[in-house]
């Protein structure tokens, strides 16, 4: 096997992992999208602000929770 094709080989592998990790992150954010906004239609303005509130206090304790440890190699 030349070394060309196992660059060529390797470049595919890379284009089709970009691909998918590409795709499944417009999915979030498409799901993401729309369930904000099924949310903020059935709720109250109040409602609302209070769930989004809790959103980012979960978020943010996630954040610190984790300290980086998602791209570890452990």
């Amino acid at each position: 096997m030349d070394v060309s094709d196992e660059v060529s080989q390797a470049l595919q592998k890379i284009a089709r992992g970009t691909g998918i990790v590409f795709a499944g992150t417009v999915i979030s954010m498409l799901l993401g999208f729309f369930s904000r906004a099924v949310i903020a239609r059935y709720f109250k303005t109040s409602q609302y602000g209070v769930y989004s509130l809790a959103l980012t206090i979960i978020s943010i304790d996630i954040t610190l929770a984790t300290l980086g440890f998602q791209i570890s190699d452990f």
